[in-house]
């Protein structure tokens, strides 16, 4: 466990170093005029031209980044003696397929059942419920709690944290990450149909909405198996990052922070320089153009 906290202080100390380069960014939004009218449907168009989308990840890929949170959940189970584990938010499985087969004794949840074939058939239990409503678990069922990338898709984030605290026993740890946050460059999650940052704030809903029916037949490729193609992306709650740091912050009488680490993301530097105006009047803060994600390991206090 030291191993862990010490690699989460040096990844805070590395987000901090690294922030510099955000000053001209700073300086831009800071000076700015907000400018509530987003840009047109013909500059969509224009800055798709000029901005390359990301491709659609391959199976192998998406293995392997699972795996890659799957290990970091291996060490913090192994770290912490957790013989009981529960990943919320599932989706297909890969991660807790990986735990399963590393001998880890774990049970996965999610909304609705998208498990891949080859964790259906692996004989992991799993379960279906609204983490945001009731998690079908009796309280104190767990030594590990985990979710990777789903809490950013929770419409009711504090409600999930605390079910996932009521599962969890004394003692027990929670460990969550999840990235890209709303406001920040990729926070639309739709960044293999809009190439350019901050599509969700540089245009209205309409306008995304409007290049979505239009070229709908083009962008069916881009979408994972299961997705809702005549949206531009997943259901996503739009929390502020204040919203999120409020959610820990009063908690902090039963989750006692191990690490907590903002995660920051430049990509979209220019952007703001470029379109400050429009960016200040549609965002909570410049720190919300630029966190892109929130990972955290804390651990329930008795209350």
């Amino acid at each position: 466990m030291a191993f862990i906290r010490l690699y989460g202080l040096l990844e805070r100390t590395y987000f901090n170093l690294t922030r510099v380069r955000a000053l001209p960014a700073w300086l831009a939004y800071t000076l700015a005029d907000s400018r509530d009218a987003q840009l047109s449907y013909e500059e969509l168009l224009a800055m798709r031209e000029r901005y390359p989308t990301t491709p659609k990840p391959s199976d192998r890929e998406l293995h392997r980044h699972q795996e890659k949170w799957a290990r970091r959940v291996e060490q913090i189970a192994r770290a912490g003696s957790c013989q009981q584990v529960l990943e919320v938010g599932c989706g297909w499985g890969f991660a807790a397929l990986y735990l399963h087969r590393a001998g880890i004794n774990i049970a996965a949840n999610d909304l609705v059942d998208i498990r891949a074939p080859q964790v259906r058939e692996s004989g992991l239990p799993f379960s279906t419920g609204d983490a945001c409503t009731q998690l079908p678990y009796p309280d104190g069922s767990f030594d590990l709690v985990f979710s990777i990338n789903s809490l950013e898709h929770f419409d009711r984030p504090a409600a999930a944290v605390d079910e996932m605290l009521r599962v969890l026993r004394p003692g027990g740890l929670l460990y969550l990450t999840f990235d890209p946050l709303y406001y920040s460059p990729w926070g639309l999650h739709a960044s293999r149909r809009l190439g350019m940052p901050y599509p969700q704030i540089l245009f209205s809903e309409e306008t995304i909405q409007r290049f979505v029916d239009e070229y709908q037949d083009e962008i069916a490729s881009t979408y994972s198996p299961g997705s809702d193609t005549t949206k531009i992306g997943p259901y996503l709650n739009r929390c502020s990052l204040q919203h999120y740091r409020q959610i820990f912050r009063e908690r902090r009488h039963i989750l006692r922070m191990l690490t907590y680490t903002e995660r920051r993301s430049y990509d979209g530097l220019h952007m703001i320089r470029r379109y400050a105006p429009i960016l200040k009047a549609q965002s909570p803060s410049f720190e919300d153009l630029i966190v892109s994600g929130i990972k955290l390991l804390g651990k329930k206090q008795a209350v």
